[in-house]
């Protein structure tokens, strides 16, 4: 396939995939004296077509699938100017991101866990007091 090498007209830059949304930015700047016409092509199909004027520069985004590689190109003039295989893989990527604190602080388990001791001291306290206040020898009421 023939490409249009160093006599395009036009320089591009193809970004890494951005997650979450799975996008690449393709950056296309005309460097000639006359307005342009190019294609960004994602798997063979166009994704954007468009006239970039002279001098100008065009930033433009397309959208790639999970785990799977896709290959964002770049033409004028039906050739190619660049490419490049982008592969997202955004759903397991988690080396930075935390998971939120959702559970109890430290200092309430402490809490509740004294909480638990005191009620159960408190039932030992009065099941012993209750067994020996009660009892008495003698009669209550003498005759």
């Amino acid at each position: 396939m023939p490409t249009a090498g160093t006599s395009s007209p036009l320089k591009v830059q193809i970004s890494k995939v951005r997650c979450p949304g799975r996008t690449v930015q393709v950056a296309v700047v005309n460097t000639s004296a006359q307005a342009e016409d190019y294609a960004i092509l994602t798997d063979g199909s166009i994704s954007v077509a468009d006239r970039i004027p002279a001098g100008a520069t065009r930033r433009s985004t397309v959208n790639v699938k999970e785990d799977r590689t896709t290959t964002v190109a770049v033409t004028w003039r039906n050739l190619p100017v660049q490419s490049a295989d982008r592969h997202a893989n955004c759903v397991r990527k988690t080396p930075n991101q935390t998971l939120p604190h959702t559970g109890p602080d430290s200092g309430m388990i402490v809490a509740r866990v004294a909480t638990g001791i005191a009620a159960m001291l408190t039932g030992i306290v009065i099941f012993w007091y209750g067994r020996q206040w009660p009892r008495r020898r003698g009669k209550m009421f003498d005759q």
